[in-house]
């Protein structure tokens, strides 16, 4: 009965547009979690999220005030955010990846405090406004209602061009993932591709946010890579295996979602973390079986 229902609902014209949109996410943000999470910087994640939703909420904040008692009021409130919130994030990326690069200040409180920032200025103003009129709920945990082909373009261009931009760097973004210290000794200006990755990350967020939500997204950008250093030997099977992993848990997880009438963002990040768990428990085990090998003693060996 379930199998029939998943099968009639990949059928349905929304579910497709869903589906369509979180493979082209999952390709991107598989690719970038794997140089977020061997450069040790996985909490941008978080900082990046929430400094969307409080670029959101000025996007609604602004499109209240300009076009609040228009009739066009929910056509601007389609466009006005998305802008507002991806330059939001954009800055965000910067100012985050300017704070990580400091010594006066570390790099999980960087984080924190643009993180702060940007939930502390969403609640301000979705409080200051009763909400814009808006469903709120899909805005914080995705929805794939909400996905219209607008989007599945904007996200494919976006994509297009971000993976463009990272095939063209992958040398000089492999050297300073594995040693900066190195790449900056061989004349490759570090902070450039720093900050490189940080606006790749950043805008990988906003076009996520209407699948996965703000406050889950974060999770797309460390679970692929995660998962596939746990069963992989090297930086290539790694790269091979990221995006397989990333497109199994949002394809899986939106299913789910529709099946159990759950919200997509949730439902995405449980699956890519029961999938970490089985990946951890099945090497604990394959690990336990293994006889333990006896090192000789030196001392008990004959001499020939």
């Amino acid at each position: 009965m379930i199998t029939l229902d998943a099968f009639s609902l990949l059928q349905a014209p929304f579910m497709q547009r869903a589906i369509l949109i979180a493979i082209i996410i999952a390709l991107l943000s598989a690719i970038l979690s794997i140089f977020i999470v061997l450069k040790r910087i996985s909490l941008i994640g978080d900082g990046l999220s929430h400094t969307a939703f409080g670029g959101y909420a000025l996007g609604y904040y602004i499109t209240a005030i300009l076009f609040g008692s228009l009739a066009t009021y929910s056509y601007f409130a389609g466009i006005i955010p998305q802008w507002v919130g991806a330059i939001t994030v954009i800055l965000g990326s910067i100012g985050i990846n300017k704070a990580l690069r400091s010594t006066k200040i570390a790099g999980d409180a960087a984080v924190a405090v643009f993180l702060q920032l940007g939930l502390a200025a969403g609640v301000t103003l979705v409080s200051i406004t009763g909400g814009f009129g808006v469903n709120l709920e899909n805005l914080l945990f995705g929805s794939i209602l909400a996905v219209d082909f607008q989007q599945i373009l904007i996200a494919g261009i976006v994509t297009t061009v971000s993976l463009a931009i990272i095939f063209l760097f992958f040398k000089e973004l492999v050297y300073i993932t594995f040693d900066e210290t190195q790449a900056r000794a061989a004349g490759i200006r570090t902070w450039v591709y720093d900050y490189l990755l940080s606006i790749l990350a950043g805008v990988t967020v906003v076009i996520a946010i209407p699948v996965v939500g703000v406050l889950l997204m974060s999770a797309l950008l460390v679970l692929p890579a995660l998962i596939s250093t746990q069963v992989t030997k090297s930086f290539k099977q790694t790269v091979i295996l990221a995006p397989i992993i990333g497109l199994i848990t949002v394809i899986f997880g939106i299913i789910i979602s529709v099946i159990i009438n759950a919200a997509p963002g949730g439902t995405i990040v449980l699956t890519g973390l029961a999938i970490l768990a089985i990946v951890i428990i099945g090497k604990k085990i394959q690990n336990s079986s293994k006889p333990n090998q006896i090192k000789p003693n030196p001392a008990n060996l004959k001499k020939n």
